[in-house]
């Protein structure tokens, strides 16, 4: 098996237990947050779809030898991190990815299958040499690195949504090592 396809395995099962947790969610609760200033179930979810595009433009474009920075944001981590907060929240808001657990789910398909495409066709060479920054937090590391922290982020938000079903008293499937 290549490093690729080591990485690719890893994400598809990381995607399947996320997919298993959306589907548990009953839709009365997609617009539930547990606070004003928290994402909602679903806006979670469309949070993970549009992370998802942005990682994989951000490493796609490493791949290529080019900087991707759609935020723009002016100072240092910390404040581009607080400047970002708000319009983030607000973005996982939009019904262009879907107003139901099963609407974004579906829009995440073809999205999915475009980050396997490029996780697939990654060879050990481009997974070790091309450096990668992330805009927001500054992070240079390795595209392998960064492809493990794009599954570290998926890995972070389901379990948010975990806590959020726990208080909710929505039971919860089983999703690890299954």
């Amino acid at each position: 098996m290549t490093e690729s396809q080591d990485l690719l395995l890893h994400y598809r099962r990381q995607r399947g237990w996320t997919r298993d947790l959306v589907e548990a969610v009953p839709d009365e609760h997609f617009d539930w947050a547990p606070a004003a200033d928290a994402f909602s179930c679903g806006g979670l979810v469309r949070h993970l779809i549009q992370a998802e595009i942005f990682w994989r433009r951000l490493l796609a474009m490493a791949v290529d030898g080019e900087a991707y920075d759609p935020f723009r944001l002016e100072g240092d981590r910390d404040e581009r991190m607080r400047s970002f907060r708000q319009p983030n929240l607000r973005s996982s808001g939009s019904l262009k990815l879907g107003s139901t657990f099963a609407e974004c789910l579906a829009s995440w398909e073809p999205i999915q299958a475009a980050t396997e495409e490029l996780i697939e066709g990654l060879t050990s060479e481009q997974l070790s040499e091309v450096g990668v920054r992330h805009p927001l937090t500054g992070l240079e590391a390795s595209l392998r690195e960064f492809l493990l922290v794009m599954f570290e982020h998926e890995a972070h938000h389901r379990g948010q949504l975990s806590a959020y079903l726990k208080t909710l008293g929505v039971e919860q499937p089983t999703t690890l090592w299954s």
